[in-house]
């Protein structure tokens, strides 16, 4: 069954695009508009960026601090943002697949309509960040970092979740499919959150150790 939240998320919104090439100004700002971009391997290094109503495909971003990224009505293929400090940024309407964002930090930033499919954010940071319609299938978040942050209407199926931090989380209309909760940090935060009966029986020495149950064996 597929999660409640897919069925409510505004894919992004795109005009015609124009082919371009990812050119960085003389103020270090990455600012593209209605384009559809075809990147090369070569990263592009930016310290501010600004892009809406487009397609990348294969674009890569050279690791460092970009605060306030945005990103509006876009589509990601094969992209790279990984160990990228994006804190306080803003992602609307976005479609990622297939994309590398490892170590990708959205401290503080807001999440809106976002749907990641087939990436990694393997050790990414949302912490404090607010999530808002959001789909995660099949996406790598081992050791990712929601601590603190406001989940509202966010699926995982699927996804790899050992090590996540979901301390002090808020969530609130929330699923997770297809994956276990073994190795998960803050577990007690995860209350109502919607299950399938038999991820919730295979994680049911997660649940137990949470709740400081001990198992008795005949």
């Amino acid at each position: 069954m597929a999660p409640r939240a897919i069925a409510a998320l505004q894919a992004p919104d795109l005009p015609e695009l124009t082919p371009a090439t990812p050119a960085v100004g003389e103020s270090g700002e990455l600012e593209l508009a209605g384009v559809r971009v075809s990147a090369s391997d070569a990263a592009v290094a930016a310290r501010r960026v600004r892009v809406r109503e487009s397609e990348l495909q294969g674009l890569v971003l050279e690791p460092g601090s970009t605060p306030g990224l945005s990103l509006v009505d876009v589509v990601m293929r094969a992209c790279n943002l990984s160990n990228l400090d994006a804190r306080e940024g803003l992602l609307t309407r976005v479609a990622m697949h297939g994309s590398q964002l490892v170590g990708f930090g959205f401290t503080r930033g807001e999440v809106r309509d976002l749907h990641v499919t087939d990436c990694s954010f393997q050790l990414a940071s949302f912490a404090s960040a607010t999530l808002r319609n959001a789909v995660f299938e099949r996406v790598n978040l081992a050791e990712a970092s929601f601590m603190d942050a406001r989940l509202e209407a966010v699926a995982f199926v699927d996804c790899r979740l050992d090590g996540t931090d979901f301390r002090r989380a808020r969530l609130g209309g929330c699923a997770i499919r297809g994956a276990s909760l073994d190795g998960v940090l803050g577990i007690e935060s995860l209350r109502g959150v919607r299950m399938p009966w038999a991820d919730v029986v295979s994680s049911a020495g997660a649940l137990a150790a949470a709740l400081g149950i001990v198992p008795e064996h005949d």
